[in-house]
């Protein structure tokens, strides 16, 4: 009789045979419900010992039917489909995969700055119907000394700033976080974010959702923005208000931008992005690379692994949970948690503040 019992839960992926190596190893039970329906996998939920979830949302509801959960485990860094408070409520951990695909994120978010930057899609195009342009009719600029403005500086932003080290970009960052001496190392000013906007010739959004970063980026920061900003995102959809964009981009205050996410996915067919002639997209693709698939699907299955062999996950985004279950001197956060723990302040003082809420 197996030990423990993991179970994915809808997540889309070809095979599942990595998780199921990690999982059968250890003395576990593996359950892919892909092929189920969906109050079917709900129900091998119910008895698991660890759920790994990837597109799901899973609010209070849902949460109170897994009864035996220690663990659910988001496929992903980003963790914004799973109600942190009502795991907590209930005494189940959240982990996450924080450091799976720093190198394509970051090179994705490059690889839509540059096609802003140099106007490659329209050039693209024209050249498919036929033109040749000597002197093109796309206003491009030189990248050297220019300014680099990362919102967000956590492991992706780091990452973005070690391979743009050489480019003879300025860099600064804004972060409320980060440590400053990790800043300083990699040769970053640290900023507040509307010094960012105001200095940046390129943006590129880093920063996880939260409530405190929904739209984080929108007309006020717009009209803080030089005329003529490239603005990236590959962080989530709703930190860039987009219709804000839009309005920023037919004003000529934004030349052109760079998007992954969108604040609905998949992004409406009718919406007016994908036409857009300055903007230029991908299909929330960033995180991708054969190898960062590998990683991610290993990492999640050993997160789950660790906790129901008696452990504690190497990643958590509810810390607070530690001191629920009796277990907060046992952890040994690493740095991904000690941010989240720092946010987890940050909002406590916030909400005890006068006209804080409640």
């Amino acid at each position: 009789m197996s030990g423990f019992k993991v179970v994915a839960l809808r997540h889309d992926y070809p095979s599942t045979h990595a998780e199921q190596r990690v999982v059968r190893a250890a003395g576990g039970a593996f359950v892919d419900t892909d092929g189920l329906s969906f109050e079917e996998a709900l129900c091998e939920c119910e008895d698991a010992d660890a759920i790994l979830v990837r597109w799901v949302k899973l609010g209070p509801e849902l949460l109170r039917r897994f009864r035996r959960c220690r663990i659910v485990v988001r496929y992903g860094v980003g963790y914004d489909n799973v109600d942190l408070a009502a795991a907590t409520e209930a005494g189940i951990l959240v982990g996450h995969a924080p450091a799976y695909c720093l190198d394509e994120v970051a090179t994705q978010a490059m690889a839509l700055l540059l096609a802003c930057v140099r106007n490659v899609i329209p050039v693209h195009h024209r050249l498919a119907r036929g033109g040749w342009e000597p002197n093109p009719p796309e206003k491009s600029y030189r990248m050297a000394g220019r300014t680099l403005g990362l919102v967000g500086f956590g492991n992706i932003g780091q990452s973005m700033a070690r391979k743009v080290s050489g480019w003879r970009l300025r860099v600064m960052a804004t972060d409320p976080f980060v440590e400053p001496a990790r800043a300083d190392a990699l040769g970053v000013r640290l900023v507040d974010l509307e010094t960012l906007c105001r200095q940046a010739d390129y943006v590129s959004l880093h920063a996880p959702l939260l409530p405190e970063t929904r739209h984080l980026i929108s007309r006020r920061e717009f009209a803080w923005m030089k005329p003529g900003v490239i603005v990236v995102n590959t962080a989530r959809g709703p930190v860039l208000h987009a219709a804000a964009l839009l309005e920023a981009l037919e004003a000529g205050r934004v030349a052109a931008a760079g998007l992954d996410v969108f604040e609905e996915e998949p992004l409406a067919a009718s919406s007016p992005l994908r036409t857009h002639p300055r903007l230029v997209l991908s299909d929330h693709t960033a995180w991708y690379s054969e190898e960062s698939v590998a990683e991610l699907q290993r990492t999640v299955a050993e997160e789950a692994v660790r906790v129901c062999t008696g452990g504690l996950p190497l990643a958590l985004a509810n810390p607070e949970v530690l001191e629920r279950l009796g277990r907060a001197a046992e952890w040994v956060p690493n740095d991904t948690a000690r941010w989240q723990m720092k946010r987890l302040a940050w909002q406590r003082a916030q909400s005890s503040a006068p006209g804080g809420s409640a």
